[in-house]
């Protein structure tokens, strides 16, 4: 018998929900994946969402479970009557980590070692050094520190830079000095040059990221989020900008996405636009971790990464 889940990812077509289903097969093969319009779908019991439309999924009285197509479940839960007798689940998976600190290691060299610098002289056929930012000089401060954060943390402690960590609550590691509280966070907005935000959106992150932040921040400072845009107050990193607060701004996430094509983040020099691309969800490296959840779920079990509706995470 086969076990229907009900499969939405937006902006997505058929072939993507196909895919998944023919990745998550390799491990159990009862699953049929069905469109959220489907006459199946009212047998569903799971849902495996990316930004799904609530009032859809509150409509189908059998989903007990929503499983969510990234990390970040904030697309899912943040509606003001989300169900709250239905469990959700995130993904974690290691490559989707790995793709992060692969992204911010990027963001930061290309910062450090002038990448833009050298392709503008390309073009006028300038063959000269470029000054450098010492990276033994730099600290580097990274809001957010979970199963993404930690990774990204830890590879840049092992490529030489100086890091702290930033949590809700207290946390040890080996690699890099973890601080947590009101008080660590304002010891990382005051003492860092680099400040990378990987925190998920909740109530107490969202618009963490204002003109309180960023005057606190030391001069000529570097800012990347990949976290969620609505953490950032988009007004108070222009008023940074424009204060030399912030010298560069590398950002993947905004409040409005797609980023409307009349905003003043396109022709901001001191900006660099990413389109939300920094850690995409791989369902070749996710779909077993899912699959077996939505196994346990079929047995009336509780799977792995269930989120805290009350914390958001």
């Amino acid at each position: 018998m086969e076990n229907i889940v009900v499969f939405y990812n937006r902006g997505s077509n058929e072939q993507y929900l196909i895919e998944w289903e023919k990745e998550l097969k390799k491990t159990y093969k009862n699953i049929k994946l069905v469109s959220i319009d489907h006459k199946k779908a009212v047998d569903a019991k799971v849902a495996l969402l990316w930004k799904p439309p609530i009032e859809k999924i509150k409509k189908l009285k059998k989903i007990s479970s929503i499983i969510s197509l990234g990390q970040g479940v904030d697309h899912i839960i943040n509606y003001p009557d989300f169900p709250q007798h239905i469990d959700v689940y995130r993904i974690v998976d290691s490559y989707m980590a790995k793709s992060m600190s692969h992204w911010v290691i990027l963001s930061i060299l290309n910062y450090i070692r002038d990448f833009e610098g050298y392709r503008n002289q390309q073009k006028e056929k300038i063959y000269k050094a470029r000054e450098i930012i010492d990276f033994q000089s730099l600290s580097i401060g990274i809001y957010g520190i979970g199963e993404i954060g930690t990774v990204v943390a830890e590879d840049l402690c092992r490529l030489g830079f100086k890091v702290n960590g930033w949590s809700r609550t207290k946390k040890i590691n080996k690699f890099f000095k973890s601080y947590d509280g009101v008080h660590g966070f304002l010891y990382l907005n005051k003492n860092s040059d680099i400040h990378i935000s990987l925190l998920p959106l909740t109530s107490s992150t969202e618009g963490i990221f204002n003109k309180i932040f960023f005057s606190n921040v030391k001069n000529d400072s570097c800012f990347i989020n990949a976290g969620r845009g609505d953490q950032v107050i988009e007004e108070d990193l222009l008023w940074a900008c424009r204060k030399n607060k912030i010298k560069i701004a590398i950002l993947d996430v905004y409040k409005h996405e797609p980023l409307p094509i009349d905003h003043p983040f396109w022709e901001n020099s001191k900006i660099i636009v990413w389109p939300h691309v920094s850690a995409e969800t791989n369902h070749k490296t996710a779909a077993k971790q899912v699959a077996n959840a939505i196994k346990l779920i079929h047995q009336n079990q509780i799977p792995k990464n269930k989120i805290n509706l009350k914390l958001g995470y």
